[in-house]
């Protein structure tokens, strides 16, 4: 009996996860982490104490991959912070990475960085927040082998002609973007 190409594309993403996963776990290992499944609270998917990162057993592949990076997150950055205080701001970094993370992947279904309309995960958080997410993400892709960057979309040639003093206004609608040169020479 011959299986469907959507079981079989199905079969596939379930194995790439659970590659992903494995992957994580290698980089937790080899980094000095000890990661745990447990038994925890079904509001609480994943935990961080010192080098031990526990994580609810019973979740779907795809949660405990986000669970895992998320997790990572907070012991990549966040396991020397002295400071209780800043738990909403290190949930918002966690969550920061998370979606850059899938994205890289093709994991997710919010956040698309080739979307220049869409707000970036980063959008709203202080710089140091913005280092520290990109320092973890990194790091967790680099771990999935996902160092090299997406090529860019080819960008058509443009042949400008004007006189001196001339201004020239370049518009991209499909990005909403604008830009003028005042050209004190012709080109």
């Amino acid at each position: 009996m011959m299986m469907s190409a959507a079981v079989a594309k199905k079969d596939s993403a379930l194995t790439a996860i659970l590659d992903h996963i494995r992957s994580l776990e290698l980089y937790a290992e080899r980094n000095g982490a000890r990661l745990v499944r447990t038994t925890l609270p079904e509001c609480v998917a994943g935990r961080v104490f010192r080098n031990l990162i526990l994580v609810r057993t019973g979740q779907s592949p795809e949660q405990e991959l986000l669970t895992l990076v998320h997790e990572l997150t907070h012991w990549l950055v966040h396991r020397d912070a002295r400071s209780y205080l800043l738990c909403t701001l290190f949930e918002y970094e966690a969550e920061a990475v998370e979606a850059l993370v899938m994205a890289r992947l093709g994991l997710s279904a919010g956040f698309d960085p080739r979307d220049r309309n869409e707000d970036s995960p980063t959008d709203g958080l202080l710089s140091a927040s913005v280092t520290r997410v990109v320092r973890a993400s990194r790091g967790i892709c680099a771990a999935l082998n996902l160092n090299e960057r997406p090529a860019s979309e080819p960008q058509a040639a443009v042949d400008l002609e004007a006189t001196a003093g001339e201004k020239i206004i370049l518009e991209d609608e499909a990005h909403r973007m604008s830009d003028f040169l005042g050209l004190a020479q012709a080109l």
